[in-house]
């Protein structure tokens, strides 16, 4: 598998994983341990016994065993255990793929993947399209972050063809996205990172290259998966940084490799390529014997895998070493082992380094033979280099103008916005000033207002005074009045009482006769009738009325309308009352008993609604 394909397999697997969900949404009867019991029978490795050349037959087999809600998973897995050597039978298994089980996702995948194997076969024009089908696809689908991945496989493509400042835009640009989906470091923000730290190596910008594996030593991998695979990577750049110029710092840094894979992985053993790495910085270092057995290892162990190119250099490493210890034969052997190699680079060295053998041996002809070729080699590659450096120059150029243009555009944008702020602080001030100027005018109204207010409460309050001292003199009057009133109707009733009294002396006087005899034999009697006698007669009464009306005239028609139901005798005890008759003057003056008048009383009160015969006597004084 590829760097680029291991690189986005995370990713690859979340896409896939909607895929398969999308395509059959059946599949939830589907038994989901069919995959582990499979694996059981056969050792753990049950796609494996696939023919995994003949991925028709792999798809017939695989319709014949695998349950069909599993069978897109099955699939997948194929294309996982395939072989990368054979374009023809990978691109093949992406086709039945997409004829088998066609869905959306399915084929921007398949776009994803071929694209992957054409940048491996350097057909860069063809990985671009297929990147860019599949960015279009997942944008159709809204799936952003996967169609930034269509991006992210560009950027490697870019950095294979040595257009640094166009992967390094885009690395950027998906980090820009990432920072916004996410608020945490992710795996995506790991991958990133490093691939923008081999993106500033390359192009030997050495300064971006430490501050960005700075960044992601500093970085908080607590979130993602297997944060010491991340530590290990980041500690590697930092080895190669220091590598040719302090061996010891690389020292310390490959050491510090070995660290964090032994503290997340205490029973396995150390890896070869970190042992690889140590070995390279104990011999830039000139520390050859410490190197030797690490090389060996690797060399052993070959821990570069299916990379081939990169695989020449351990046998040229372990080469060179033998040769600074002065073992020359181990030296040629490993040495001309590395002339496999297709890199230009490392065959120049290569034969330079035989040719200092040949030299030390005595061999002069066979050694400049090897410099003729190592030069020859070297001009090859020198004008490889310089092409490329021409390259390089020109993308840090273009990279340092797209920098200078941000730069110029964010100072453009910091003076306009100086200058937004100074406009608006000045217009703030306008309207400070304004807000003070206009709570100063509006208190000073309030006080005159309040004054005013103040004023009219004065002038108001004086007219009550004087209107208060009318009314109370007013009142004081009125009450004098009515009190004059009340004294001269007393005195009229008064005067009434006594004239009535003397009347009816005169009338008893007249009813005894003045020639009546006067002798004790017939005084008893006498004055028996006299005590049985009534008062008020109703020619007594006519009188009393009609000495009544001159002295309170309107009184007894008003007394009828508001007590219409009266009885005679009732209002007798009331005019009585009104002259402020006692009980028993009033009983006297009806010719009744001290007993008829209090019963008297008490009709009367209930008949006029009062509580008791007390509240009587107020009631009749202010009729």
């Amino acid at each position: 598998m590829s760097i680029a394909l291991r690189e986005l397999k995370p990713f690859v697997w979340c896409v896939i994983a909607i895929a398969i969900s999308g395509c059959n949404q059946a599949g939830n009867g589907a038994k989901d341990d069919f995959f582990e019991r499979q694996n059981a029978v056969h050792d753990g490795g049950y796609i494996a016994t696939y023919p995994l050349s003949d991925p028709d037959s792999c798809i017939a087999r695989l319709k014949q065993e695998v349950p069909k809600a599993l069978q897109p998973w099955a699939c997948l897995s194929l294309w996982y255990h395939l072989p990368r050597d054979s374009p023809k039978v990978n691109f093949r298994l992406l086709e039945l793929y997409e004829e088998n089980y066609p869905h959306d996702t399915v084929f921007a995948f398949c776009q994803m993947m071929r694209a992957e194997f054409y940048i491996d076969l350097a057909e860069f024009d063809l990985a671009e399209k297929y990147t860019e089908d599949a960015y279009r696809r997942y944008m159709d689908l809204g799936r952003t972050l996967d169609a930034e991945d269509a991006r992210y496989l560009q950027a490697r493509s870019y950095i294979y063809q040595n257009k640094f400042a166009e992967a390094l835009e885009i690395y950027f640009d998906l980090l820009e996205i990432l920072d916004k989906a996410s608020n945490h470091f992710s795996d995506r923000h790991a991958n990133l990172y490093s691939d923008i730290c081999v993106a500033y190596e390359r192009s030997r910008d050495r300064v971006k290259y430490l501050e960005w594996a700075q960044k992601s030593w500093k970085a908080d991998v607590s979130k993602i998966h297997e944060p010491w695979r991340f530590r290990i990577k980041t500690a590697n750049h930092f080895n190669g940084y220091y590598l040719k110029t302090q061996p010891d710092s690389s020292i310390y840094w490959a050491k510090e490799m070995q660290k964090i894979f032994r503290e997340a992985n205490p029973e396995k053993e150390i890896p070869p390529i970190i042992r690889y790495r140590l070995a390279r910085s104990y011999f830039e270092a000139g520390l050859y014997q410490k190197a030797l057995p690490l090389f060996k290892e690797a060399y052993q162990k070959n821990p570069f895998g299916s990379k081939r190119m990169v695989f020449f250099q351990v046998p040229m490493a372990l080469g060179q070493c033998y040769f600074e210890l002065g073992q020359l034969d181990s030296a040629e052997c490993y040495i001309k082992e590395s002339l496999a190699s297709p890199d230009t680079g490392n065959l120049s060295f290569a034969y330079y380094l035989l040719s200092n053998i040949y030299a030390e041996k005595g061999e002069w002809e066979r050694a400049l033979k090897e410099a003729n070729e190592s030069h020859r080699l070297y001009r090859i590659k020198l004008d490889s280099d310089k092409a490329k450096e021409v390259v390089r120059l020109e993308a840090q150029y273009e990279n340092t103008q797209k920098e200078h243009r941000i730069e110029s555009l964010e100072q453009e944008h910091l003076a306009l916005r100086l200058r937004q702020f100074i406009w608006a602080l000045a217009l703030l001030s306008v309207i400070l000033l304004l807000t003070i100027l206009y709570i100063r005018q509006h208190n000073h109204r309030l006080i005159l207002v309040q004054q005013n207010r103040l004023l009219s409460q004065e002038k108001e309050l004086i007219n009550t005074r004087e209107k208060l001292k009318s009314k109370a003199l007013m009142h004081s009057r009125n009450q004098l009045e009515e009190a004059k009133k009340e004294l001269d109707e007393t005195g009229q009733a008064l005067a009434l009482k006594s004239r009535l009294i003397r009347e009816l002396q005169i009338k008893l006087s007249q009813k005894a006769g003045p020639d009546s005899p006067s002798s004790a034999g017939h005084a008893p009697q006498e004055s028996s009738e006299l005590k049985s006698m009534k008062i008020l007669t109703d020619q007594d009464w006519l009188v009393f009325k009609e000495r009544y009306e001159e002295c309170f005239p309107g009184f007894l028609e008003k007394l009828k309308e508001m007590f219409p139901k009266l009885t005679s005798g009732e209002t007798r005890l009331i005019l009585l009352m009104k002259l402020k008759f006692d009980n028993r003057e009033a009983a006297e003056s009806l010719g009744i008993s001290l007993q008829s008048v209090w019963r008297s009383r008490h009709r009367l009160s209930r008949k006029l609604g009062l509580n008791t015969t007390g509240d009587l006597d107020l009631f009749i004084e202010r009729l």
